[in-house]
């Protein structure tokens, strides 16, 4: 986002949290707080006041890349998902090794991050550009290296590729059909049918209050610490597509889980299948077997 006030920044000039201008090159090699930081932590014995959440700050304020119109921010949780996803496919990727050591450090990295951020009620973007980079390299990495190489049948290549399109819809949709399930106390004050199902529902909840909102809300309602409102129905706050699961988006929201699950177990099937020597369950469905040569090419 670019929060710049002034129309005359050179491409590495912004305006900084502290209203003043500033340049990228100069703000590489000041920042008081990480040197205060530094200089508390080494005194004898440490103190505590090592200003960690401004150091944070002055990092997150100074990290940008030059701009026409001035520098921009970028978000350090957007920034690392880009980063590390693709690497951490590179790894695994090396040989039989890598992979089992990888799969089970990138869940458990995930799940502890995860619930970190469920724990503190932080709002951030890493679940949801995670979402989007590991879609779109899947994606990739299947029409332009694994179809071209494992000679993919094409009614099987338009069967995933459907599916991967019906399900980003799905998704597309939960996003931006979320805003419906919030619920806004200023309706009265907007030209809006009377007939409104959320102007309906809170005439109708007159004894329940929000305990954070301190405002009458319907049954069954919730306020959601990252969203910063109430939410109608609300289900769970879904960090993966960045938005409240609630009374308006929770079918296609279930429907793109459905069919997330079969295009992933169908697509892992279908190229383990291809790679390695498989072999026949039951009629025409095959489970891998021998895949010893799968690391061939990469080693």
């Amino acid at each position: 986002m670019n929060d710049n006030r002034s129309d005359n920044l050179h491409c590495c000039e912004y305006i900084n949290m502290n209203e003043e201008k500033s340049t990228i090159i100069s703000d590489l090699c000041i920042c008081p707080p990480f040197g205060n930081c530094c200089s508390n932590l080494l005194k004898c014995p440490p103190s505590r006041d090592i200003e960690i959440n401004v150091m944070v700050a002055n990092f997150q304020d100074r990290f940008r890349i030059p701009w026409q119109g001035g520098a921009r921010r970028i978000s350090l949780d957007s920034a690392v998902p880009l980063l590390l996803f693709p690497a951490t496919l590179y790894f695994a990727a090396l040989g039989f090794w890598p992979t089992i050591l990888m799969f089970p450090l990138v869940t458990f990295f995930l799940y502890y991050t995860h619930r970190t951020v469920r724990k503190y009620r932080v709002a951030t973007k890493f679940f949801y550009v995670w979402t989007l980079t590991s879609a779109s390299l899947v994606l990739i990495i299947f029409q332009f290296l694994v179809v071209p190489m494992l000679d993919i049948n094409t009614n099987e290549n338009i069967i995933i590729t459907v599916t991967m399109i019906a399900t980003a819809a799905c998704f597309y949709f939960t996003k931006k059909h979320a805003i419906k399930s919030h619920l806004k106390y200023d309706l009265e004050m907007t030209n809006v049918n009377e007939t409104d199902e959320n102007i309906v529902l809170i005439n109708e909840s007159e004894n329940i209050q929000c305990n954070t909102c301190k405002r009458n809300v319907p049954s069954r309602t919730y306020h959601c610490f990252v969203c910063k409102t109430c939410v109608i129905q609300q289900h769970i706050h879904s960090y993966w597509i960045d938005c409240c699961i609630g009374k308006h988006n929770r079918k296609s929201y279930m429907a793109g889980l459905v069919l997330g699950s079969v295009l992933f177990t169908f697509l892992s099937n279908l190229i383990l299948t291809t790679l390695c020597h498989p072999f026949n369950v039951f009629a025409t469905i095959m489970l891998p077997d021998d895949c010893s040569d799968v690391y061939y090419d990469i080693m």
